[in-house]
């Protein structure tokens, strides 16, 4: 290799090194966003201030004094930061974590006496493959470097790796470090258990090598030296404050996590359809990386078994595996693609002196290079926030999507307790109001338990006059309620609380909603204090709309507003709202759903499904799908409601409902056969709704399909087997009636009048 291509590929692989310590670096700086910053932040103030680690539950007062093991350390890391700088200081940790853990997966270059690959002239020099990893890895990466405890597990497991991965290189050993880690890393988070599954996957691998590998002697020499400090790692895990019973923690969160992963977003499941590999060709979108990403993986866990390294496809397979089990772990995969694969891959520069490898690397570099610098752009200029319905922008301070002029209201009026919020607010209304105003439930679901986390579920979505017997039994004056327009509008009732007689809201803008409860202890609040939703004006905020900050913020702004206004009827101001929107950022696929909802709600039905198509060209999602096949329902259009269904149901997280409603269609266009079929995956998916409370419900409304779907092929016997199942699932005067049509179609007619007059008996009298 002469000089000149020398330099020339230095200056190349250095240059792409940058763009993704770079990319990482501007993805982290965003505004804080996440659900459970809040308590965490708080638990460390109490640590700060008390100076003494909390063992009981003492932010909420529904499970006040429940004895709770959690690592608190981390978050009085993060509150030493919050109090130096507020908001804006965990923004910039967040970029620091971020920026940390991808130049720790990347590592140092190594020396020529280093490189397991021989000498080589690029010795020094930042592998190319490496750094377009890193460039993938940065989007799943950064959500699990939220200011939050468990950026501690993101930044520690890379520590830990690239630790192994130096003792895999080097004679010199580093791994003394290990315990010492492991003791800031089990004071901190729970996630400390993912660096015991390192060490006893790194122990497999040298195992693995031992035996079949090349290398023996060297695989057994490096076990050897290992052996003591991995000894030492675990032994680490037990200076905490609960010594060995910091593992009753972790067997308390592994009996909630099943719980867990059907009700929050973090734990569930990736999808695996054609339709979401898809999303892998749509490269603008920070999240097709991940697609990406275990593509790759597979390539280089089927490269390592032809190598005869086990150890290193064990490793690549489990961590793809519970990237896909639960989003939660995708952070901790991306790092392990980054070190795994690029060792995997790893080659003597003179391989890329052979054709194609001539053209085709230098093109494959060139490419990831433009992907890179376009990714910074989209992010600091906010196109990926609002494009992909972040809930976060870029720069430093709070998200637009918390209740902050709301809980300021609260405390500025001295509203009466105790609070009701919704789930996603309690984290940082126990920063943000506590102690002062305990919390109803937040993210944890350890302390609160299923039963109260399905209380507060349940509340929310009903009827305000429906709960007074709560109310009264848990002393609540004040309600919060989140309407930011992802993950809360859709689950308010907004219109009952705003025209509740037990009820008077107080306070609404575009993310919050404050009521007072409608009592005499509480009228010197209301009556000074109340406002009427149909009337109340949102007030825009005052930014210049000229930069990339100023527009975003104006933008979710009138993207929420027209939310709201939708909810409430005020459809004109929706309409408005969205215009004002549209002025400022055309590309937000769901802005144009809700423009498409608007239009079908005034029976525009021709350019609603406009809108709706319109939005799946920028962004097909399962929410866009499933909103035009209601557009067709409602037109009676069933076949292109199937159709519509079909492909939601390929694109959702939980598809259990789009089946079952798809077997509906299907058996209401005459094709009950493909019913059934779409009955049965319903079913398949639904399991993992099996530790709700409403899934017996759901397996009687599969139940109901299946029945009506063997009536229409005419087998009057298994209908009515299918009926009774769901009639003892859950008895309702509907199936009374599906039953009296099974029974009568097989001649049972003193039975089907029987189960008709029972439907009778069981209506509810008015």
């Amino acid at each position: 290799m002469d000089r000149i291509t020398e330099r020339s590929l230095r200056i190349a692989a250095w240059a792409l090194f940058a763009i993704a310590l770079s990319y990482a670096f501007v993805a982290g700086l965003r505004t804080v966003a996440d659900f459970d910053v809040g308590w965490i932040v708080a638990m460390g103030r109490y640590l700060v201030t008390h100076h003494q680690v909390p063992r009981t539950e003492f932010l909420s007062y529904t499970a006040y004094g429940v004895p709770w093991i959690y690592p608190s350390f981390g978050g009085a890391l993060l509150y030493v930061a919050y109090a130096a700088g507020g908001f804006a200081a965990l923004s910039w940790v967040n970029a620091v974590a971020c920026l940390a853990v991808v130049a720790i997966a990347m590592g140092r270059p190594a020396s020529a006496s280093e490189s397991s690959v021989g000498r080589s002239p690029l010795s020094g020099t930042p592998r190319f493959l490496t750094s377009a990893l890193a460039i993938f890895a940065v989007p799943s990466i950064v959500y699990r470097t939220a200011p939050r405890a468990e950026l501690f597990t993101t930044l520690f497991f890379a520590v830990f790796l690239a630790l192994l991965r130096q003792h895999r290189r080097e004679e010199k050993s580093w791994l003394w470090l290990l315990p010492v880690v492991m003791i800031a890393w089990v004071n901190t988070h729970p996630g400390f258990i993912g660096g015991i599954v390192l060490l006893v996957s790194y122990a497999a691998l040298e195992l693995g090598e031992s035996f079949f590998g090349s290398g023996r002697q060297q695989a057994r020499a490096r076990m050897k030296r290992a052996a003591p400090w991995i000894a030492a790692t675990l032994l680490a895990t037990l200076i905490n404050p609960w010594g060995v019973r910091v593992y009753e923690g972790l067997a308390a969160q592994g009996r909630v996590t099943r719980i867990q992963s059907v009700e929050v977003g973090e734990w569930s499941g990736v999808h695996l359809s054609a339709a979401s590999f898809a999303s892998a060709l749509q490269l603008r979108d920070p999240n097709s990386s991940y697609w990406w990403l275990l593509l790759l993986a597979g390539a280089a866990a089927l490269a390592a078994l032809c190598r005869r390294q086990f150890g290193m496809a064990i490793l690549l397979v489990g961590a793809a595996y519970i990237s896909v089990d639960h989003l939660r772990f995708q952070a901790l995969f991306a790092v392990v693609v980054i070190v795994a694969a690029g060792e995997v891959f790893a080659a003597p520069v003179k391989l890329l002196e052979r054709p194609p490898l001539r053209v085709l690397a230098p093109v494959a570099c060139l490419l990831v290079a433009v992907l890179g610098l376009l990714r910074i752009a989209d992010t600091v200029s906010n196109r990926s926030y609002l494009a992909t319905g972040e809930i976060a922008t870029f720069g430093p301070g709070l998200s637009w999507w918390y209740p902050e002029h709301a809980a300021e209201f609260i405390e500025h009026n001295a509203l009466p307790t105790q609070l009701f919020h919704d789930y996603n607010d309690g984290g940082y209304l126990t920063l943000r109001l506590g102690p002062s105003y305990r919390d109803f439930a937040d993210g944890r679901a350890i302390p609160f338990g299923g039963a109260i986390l399905a209380e507060q579920s349940t509340l929310v979505s009903s009827p305000p006059d429906s709960w007074t017997r709560e109310a009264d039994l848990r002393g609540i004056n004040t309600i919060l309620l989140s309407l930011a327009r992802f993950g809360a509008l859709e689950s308010v009732p907004l219109k009952a609380y705003c025209e509740s007689s037990e009820w008077r809201p107080v306070y609404l803008d575009e993310v919050s909603i404050v009521l007072l409860r409608n009592l005499p202890q509480n009228q010197p609040w209301i009556s000074h204090l109340a406002i009427d939703c149909a009337r109340q004006p949102i007030i825009p905020p005052r930014v210049d709309r000229s930069t990339a900050n100023g527009g975003a913020k104006l933008y979710n702004f009138y993207a929420n507003a027209a939310s709201v206004y939708y909810v409430l009827g005020r459809d004109a101001e929706a309409a408005d709202a969205i215009a004002q929107a549209e002025e400022l950022f055309a590309g937000d696929a769901n802005l144009s759903l809700l423009a498409g909802q608007l239009l079908q709600a005034n029976g525009r039905f021709a350019e609603a499904e406009a809108r709706f198509r319109h939005a799946l060209s920028m962004r097909p999602t399962d929410k866009g799908w499933f909103l035009l096949a209601r557009l067709y329902i409602e037109k009676k259009d069933y076949s292109q409601a199937a159709w519509a269904v079909q492909h939601s149901a390929d694109l959702a997280i939980f598809p259990a409902e789009r089946y079952r409603l798809l077997g509906n269609l299907e058996v209401a266009t005459n094709k009950p056969e493909e019913g059934l079929s779409a009955f049965d995956r319903a079913e398949r998916f639904g399991q993992k709704l099996a530790p709700l409370p409403s899934y017996p419900s759901f397996r009687a409304r599969v139940a109901d399909g299946r029945s009506r779907a063997w009536l229409a092929l005419h087998d009057a016997q298994k209908a009515t087997v299918y009926a009774e199942e769901a009639m003892q699932l859950a008895p309702e005067p509907q199936r009374w009636n599906l039953l009296a049509d099974c029974y009568a179609a097989q001649g049972r007619s003193a039975e089907a009048d029987q189960a008709r007059r029972r439907a009778q008996e069981s209506q509810p009298v008015h």
